[in-house]
């Protein structure tokens, strides 16, 4: 009996400890299984989906592919032939070994980020955004400050240091309240509306092949030729017409220079006019403060003492040395007399040099077709000049036409562009009468158009 108890008691024992040790056992096993459907990268921060998010905001076509097969970010051949997303995998190495650990699971995380960030503030309008973007392209030394500070908008004296601001501020309500309700929430919203915007093409978003220096030169070549601007910014489909650009050489000479440019804007005409329209306003709203007449004057000073203005143009900076100033007294006096110009020039001598500088090519741009309308009505000079276009600058042939001699008299611009370079001038002239693919004039006033052998009597 007693070895019974015993036996029975050895036998609780071992079920007891056997109990315990299973019981024991229940929380590592938890701890080490980890579901399936358990979020993934939890290391990965949301810095690190906001950089990604940004360029796959900047590189849409990248972005439709990845969504539609995550893997690709493995294969090596796909990063070799997107070289941007190789370098920013390469300069973001944690996001490159937390996508390539688990693609799939990375791209749903950016997807519910992007999500999130579409959503933040949705009670903003795209028409408020559009109006502040707008605001903020014409304004960039306030954009500059309000995109690494947002709280600014809050400040009574940020405001009243930039008068622009608080108007606009005053005439759109719901904007200003937007902005104040959460500053870092409404200018994230631009922004990405801003990259939205430098992008749309077709709804798809893709016209960000376009490079500043492209639009740059596109833009110079718009302000010197108003009439080709004019017709294209109605109707950009006129890039793909063939009569149009043969009914226009300068536009003709200027694509077959810049075959990128050509590409770009036959591709889609109405994005890169879109584009180019935009780095305008961005251009003409540098120190947007200096008014038409200031750089008039500017220019016309500029135009008649063009040492100074030689100068100047390579280091504007020197308007601000006392020593440059009384070496040119000229100058000296021209700022006193005009204090504003002064002022502005002073407070921004880079920025203002650029408005000059623009404001001078689309005053050629006008001169020229004017003088193009000119030529329109007097089709014997306007071939004689076509032929050699160094006749302008000849005095015998200038007295030989003295309606010619009372032009260039009264518009001395011209003149001094026809001095300058007669081929350049010539070839930038589009005559009023141009747009009538029947006018054989048209052709007169392309200098590298040789003329047809003249008849024996």
């Amino acid at each position: 009996m007693k070895k019974k108890r015993s036996l029975c008691f050895k036998q609780s024992l071992i079920l007891a400890a056997l109990a315990t040790l299973f019981c024991f056992s229940l929380p590592v096993s938890a701890q080490t299984s980890v579901p399936q459907d358990s979020p993934h990268d939890r290391d990965t921060t949301r810095a690190q989906y906001a950089a990604f998010d940004r360029f796959l905001d900047g590189h849409p076509e990248v972005a439709e592919q990845l969504r539609k097969d995550p893997a690709l970010v493995k294969n090596e051949e796909f990063r070799e032939s997107h070289p941007a997303l190789q370098e920013f995998l390469q300069q973001h190495p944690g996001i490159r070994e937390e996508f390539a650990e688990n693609p799939n699971a990375f791209l749903r995380q950016e997807e519910r980020f992007d999500r999130r960030e579409d959503g933040r503030d949705h009670d903003t309008t795209r028409a408020e955004l559009a109006r502040m973007d707008q605001f903020l392209d014409s304004h960039p030394e306030v954009a500059e400050q309000l995109r690494k500070d947002p709280g600014l908008i809050r400040s009574d004296e940020f405001a009243k240091n930039h008068p622009a601001l608080q108007e606009f501020l005053q005439q759109h309500p719901g904007i200003r309240e937007e902005f104040a309700e959460n500053p870092n929430a409404f200018m994230r919203q631009e922004e990405r509306f801003d990259r939205h915007e430098d992008r749309r093409e077709d709804g798809r978003g893709r016209d960000g092949d376009a490079t500043h220096a492209q639009l740059a030169r596109m833009d110079q070549f718009l302000d010197s030729h108003p009439e080709i601007a004019e017709q294209l910014r109605k109707d950009p489909g006129l890039m793909k017409s063939d009569e149009f650009a043969k009914t226009h050489p300068a536009l003709q000479e200027f694509l077959q220079q810049h075959p990128g440019i050509r590409e770009e804007f036959a591709e889609n005409p109405n994005a890169f006019m879109r584009q180019e329209e935009r780095f305008d306003r961005h251009e003409d709203g540098r120190d947007g403060d200096a008014t038409h007449a200031q750089l008039a004057r500017m220019d016309q000073f500029l135009d008649s003492h063009p040492e100074v203005a030689e100068q100047l143009r390579k280091d504007p900076g020197l308007i601000r040395s006392d020593e440059f100033a009384k070496n040119h007294p000229a100058l000296q006096e021209f700022l006193q007399q005009h204090p504003g110009i002064r002022e502005e020039v002073a407070e921004n001598p880079n920025a203002f040099m650029r408005q000059e500088q623009r404001f001078d090519r689309r005053e050629d741009g006008r001169e020229l077709a004017d003088f193009g309308q000119f030529l329109g009505g007097h089709s014997k000079i306007a071939q004689q000049l076509s032929r050699d276009p160094q006749l302008a600058n000849n005095q015998q042939f200038i007295d030989s036409h003295p309606e010619l001699q009372e032009y260039l008299n009264a518009h001395p611009g011209v003149k001094d562009q026809l001095a300058q370079n007669p081929r350049a001038a010539m070839t930038g002239i589009q005559p009023f009468h141009n747009s009538s693919p029947n006018n054989s004039s048209a052709k007169t006033l392309n200098p590298d158009t040789k003329p047809a052998p003249m008849e024996k009597q």
